[in-house]
């Protein structure tokens, strides 16, 4: 028996077992690097600091194979932007409503069925490399 991604194996095989199994696409931001406005502390208020935001957003089914066509792919830069203007806006008291708030706008786009967010402020503590959160929500 031939492995089915061997040179001269039938290629109908990835589809097949696509169509069986079914099949997930996720577009990711990793480490994204930004100062933002965001802690409880009086100390945290009317100054920025370093945070890291990563997302993966898992796309729809009808979504995954949007071709050559960027307008109907999830886009990373249009994400990352998106990420930078909810942080920019506004001032969080708190990391979990950071990334609340994101994943309510990153859910505007109905092609979006899962959101993994991971938020980490860098100089928190002085003895741990990052603090932070980590959020999902799904559809």
């Amino acid at each position: 028996m031939k492995p089915i991604f061997a040179p001269g194996a039938e290629q109908t095989a990835p589809a097949a077992m696509a169509a069986a199994s079914g099949e997930r696409l996720s577009v990711r931001v990793e480490g994204l690097r930004l100062d933002a406005e965001v802690g409880v502390y009086a100390s945290e208020h009317g100054r920025k600091q370093p945070v890291t935001i990563s997302l993966e957003a898992e796309v729809a089914s009808e979504a995954a194979h949007p071709g050559a066509d960027l307008g109907h792919a999830v886009n990373y830069a249009a994400l990352a932007e998106t990420v930078r203007q909810v942080v920019g806006r506004r001032h969080h008291e708190l990391l979990e409503d950071l990334a609340q708030e994101l994943a309510d706008t990153m859910f505007a786009d109905p092609r979006i069925v899962r959101i993994a967010l991971k938020i980490d402020k860098l100089t928190a503590l002085d003895d741990a490399a990052s603090v932070g959160v980590s959020y999902e929500r799904w559809r």
